[in-house]
């Protein structure tokens, strides 16, 4: 029997592969049934919308239902959230790996880097991504069923670091090689520079504002 490591690379990978799968609450990425939404209905009532009918016949899914999705091992939201070994203010949402989960009351979603998440944000949005900062998450974690492990680019190790600008510490993706720090350009927006291009050429703006 072949066994497939549960990462958070994969899991930010899988997530990306759902976007604009609908939300149904109670769903587990599944095909809905007439009889399957009509037993949802009657057991968790207004949560799930009259509208949402519409999605019967449709592959549906839940915030949590998203993660157990891919880890095959059925949480809520505040499940995951009590099997963490350690939770972490989402001030420090910078720190964390992607695949990281965050998490407010009776809401959970995936970290993919670069300020922005992604999950099934209720029946009027579906799996979507969307900034941290539009949302209100109060904590992030590692989702402990699965490994976490640095991404590679061309067998270099992508990890994160941190970067000092004008005294104030920021979180980049690097790779250290032979002493040298080669860094994102994309993740000195966290610092307030502007990051666009001519062509080939990267330019780098400092946004006073």
């Amino acid at each position: 029997m072949a066994y497939i490591e549960l990462t958070n690379l994969g899991l930010v990978e899988f997530v990306k592969s759902k976007l604009g799968t609908p939300y149904l609450y109670g769903a587990k990425g599944e095909a809905i049934s007439l009889a399957k939404f009509k037993k949802l209905k009657s057991l968790y009532g207004n949560l799930i919308w009259n509208s949402d009918i519409s999605k019967v016949g449709h592959v549906c899914c839940d915030c949590s239902g998203l993660i157990s999705w891919y880890t095959g091992i059925q949480r809520g939201s505040t499940q995951f959230k009590n099997a963490a070994k350690k939770v972490h203010s989402i001030s420090t949402i910078n720190s964390a790996p992607i695949g990281a989960a965050v998490w407010r009351q009776g809401h959970i979603g995936v970290y993919i880097g670069n300020g922005y998440y992604i999950a099934e944000d209720g029946s009027a949005y579906g799996c979507r991504k969307n900034k941290i900062t539009n949302a209100n998450f109060t904590h992030w974690f590692e989702i402990s069923d699965i490994k976490y492990i640095k991404e590679v680019v061309d067998d270099e190790v992508v990890e994160s670091s941190k970067i000092k600008i004008n005294g104030q510490y920021y979180t980049v993706s690097r790779i250290l090689k032979d002493g040298t720090n080669y860094i994102k350009i994309r993740d000195l927006e966290k610092a307030g520079f502007k990051i666009s291009n001519e062509g080939n050429i990267a330019v780098i703006e400092y946004n006073a504002n």
